[in-house]
């Protein structure tokens, strides 16, 4: 298994994990605000483009026996105006294939992330999580992540 930058010709590989993972959080943690076509739409394709071409951007793949078996995307972003300045990014979604789980693949995209983050010269990344998505939460926390600010939600009408 290879930890490896994500080229052009990863997108639709990519794209087929970050439906998983849409499948995943509509599926078990009951998010039906998620839009399940937004993955493979104009949108959702130019997205992540963008994220494997562009300098303030980063995705990563683990590929085994030539599979792309996970991926992670994430990039330098902006800090709320009302805190002090610390340069700041995101990790915006990842996903291991379910039966890939459990064998370190998640940290190792983890690490190439903080690798990139710190010659970026980032001083803080961010993540956010399903509430109802322990198992993830656990494993930002094991990668040294902690609950910062909590986001609630109320549906109207």
């Amino acid at each position: 298994m290879i930890i490896r930058k994500a080229t052009i010709k990863d997108l639709k590989s990519v794209q087929e994990l970050n439906l998983l993972l849409f499948e995943k959080e509509i599926s078990d943690y009951n998010d039906k605000t998620l839009d399940d076509n937004w993955t493979f739409s104009e949108t959702g394709t130019k997205y992540y483009e963008n994220k494997i071409i562009d300098d303030d951007s980063f995705v990563v793949v683990a590929e085994e026996d030539g599979k792309i078996i996970g991926y992670l995307a994430g990039g330098i972003c902006e800090n709320h105006a009302y805190r002090k300045p610390e340069k700041m990014a995101e990790l915006e979604n990842t996903l291991v294939l379910e039966q890939y789980r459990g064998k370190g693949i998640g940290g190792k995209l983890m690490d190439a992330f903080a690798d990139w983050c710190n010659l970026q010269k980032i001083e803080r990344i961010r993540v956010s999580a399903s509430a109802p998505n322990k198992k993830g939460i656990v494993f930002y926390k094991k990668n040294g992540f902690k609950e910062y600010d909590i986001i609630l939600e109320r549906k109207l009408n």
